[in-house]
């Protein structure tokens, strides 16, 4: 009897035992209350320096053991795959790519740009004309002194439209780029004066290549500058410094510096005519200046940006480049005077033929806006120098005989003014 009722305790406990597994394998398991956070990856992202940071989810409470679905991926995650830290590589800007650089499929991306211009010529000595006043004192203190005075009239040049255009390749795993860009920069003046006074020199209007109106007689000179300019650059992007802050979004740095080389080929030609008329407006004398500059050299530049924002969507920046062109520069140079009763016409022509070296300054600075992954906005101001490619003529004296007078080889050429670009890369 007492092996019977044994027997039966040891059943029951068995049946107990098997009661409470199975009441245990019901409950949910600690370790699958949070999902991965990479699976609950959301699909949206922010942009800086080319990578794009993925946004987590918070970690979820899940109510039944079930697997959650896996996000289908985005263009741009089938397009570049995550990294080692679960990063994703964006398409890039028009910055520093080593911050995005590695990772991807893609070696590199094109991009191109537009710039509009609001710019003007500036010439050293844009002379158009001296003008010449006589002023005799009548007093009892130094009577019959008498003042004269010679003003200097510049061409009156103002800011006008422009463009420049580029088209790039960026390498990806380098962060290098290749670039060719084309400018077109153009601007004219003109000064009008007159009637003369050869008597009282009130005034006196001297001209260049000595085409000065006669005894009531007017002056009018204009001139026009155009630039063809093609530049052909490589360069290379420095990273400096590193993260500054919990948000930053893809650990680029702050700072980048950029060097670029490369070569610069210009066409560049001005002109320079005046005419005296007389007192019908018909012209008697003409004069006319042709100069044309066409050369090519290498060239150096460095650029600095400065990153600010969470995100680093907007930035300042500056940079500089030295160039150095040979090529030829030829003027032509002319002064007729058409037939007028018994007097002929007379025409004098000159032709100055040079192998000149011309050195060349940019400075640029301003600040880009990064209004989409693909699109930027950048707008600053420019200057661009060019020495001895300026109006070398100079008005000496109120008579040059059969001379056209010396060169003046101290003279630059200037062009300065506002931009506003936009970029996009494809």
């Amino acid at each position: 009897m007492k092996s019977v009722m044994d027997a039966r305790m040891l059943l029951v406990a068995v049946v107990a035992c098997l009661a409470v597994s199975t009441t245990r394998a019901g409950q949910p398991d600690d370790d699958s209350e949070y999902r991965s956070s990479r699976s609950g990856m959301s699909s949206s992202a922010t942009f800086r320096g080319g990578r794009a940071r993925p946004t987590y989810k918070s970690a979820s409470l899940v109510s039944e053991p079930e697997t959650m679905p896996t996000p289908s991926p985005t263009p741009d995650e089938m397009l570049n795959p995550p990294d080692s830290d679960g990063m994703f590589e964006g398409p890039g800007d028009n910055t520093c790519s080593d911050c995005w650089s590695g990772g991807g499929q893609q070696r590199g991306l094109w991009y191109g740009s537009v710039d509009y211009l609001l710019m003007r010529p500036r010439l050293s000595q844009g002379i158009a004309e001296v003008r010449r006043n006589e002023v005799t004192t009548n007093g009892n203190l130094a009577p019959g002194t008498t003042t004269t005075t010679d003003e200097s009239i510049q061409f009156p040049f103002k800011y006008q439209s422009a463009f420049r255009a580029a088209l790039g390749y960026r390498l990806i795993d380098c962060g290098g780029d290749i670039q060719v860009a084309y400018w077109r920069l153009t601007g004219d003046a003109q000064v009008s004066d007159g009637p003369a006074n050869t008597q009282t020199n009130n005034p006196f209007i001297l001209g260049q290549l000595a085409n000065n109106p006669g005894n009531g007689q007017s002056f009018s000179a204009n001139t026009g500058v155009t630039a063809n300019i093609l530049d052909l650059d490589f360069s290379k992007c420095l990273s400096l410094g590193g993260p500054q802050g919990a948000c930053d979004a893809c650990f680029c740095p702050r700072w980048d510096l950029r060097w670029s080389a490369g070569v610069r080929f210009a066409d560049i030609s001005r002109f320079d005519n005046n005419v005296v008329s007389d007192a019908n407006g018909n012209g008697v004398k003409f004069g006319s200046i042709d100069a044309r500059f066409v050369g090519a050299g290498p060239r150096v530049g460095v650029q600095g940006r400065r990153y600010f924002g969470c995100k680093g969507l907007f930035s300042l920046y500056a940079k500089a480049s030295q160039g150095l062109l040979i090529g030829d520069y030829r003027m032509s140079r002319s002064r007729s005077t058409p037939t007028d009763g018994e007097v002929s016409a007379q025409t004098l022509n000159q032709l100055d033929t040079f192998s000149r070296m011309v050195p060349v300054t940019d400075i640029e600075v301003g600040g880009t806006w990064q209004i989409a992954p693909y699109t930027f906005i950048s707008a600053g101001y420019f200057l661009q120098c060019w020495w001895d490619l300026g109006q070398g003529e100079t008005i000496s004296g109120s008579s040059f005989g059969s001379s056209f007078g010396p060169l003046d080889t101290a003279n630059i050429l200037g062009f300065d003014g506002l931009f506003v670009r936009g970029e996009m890369l494809f």
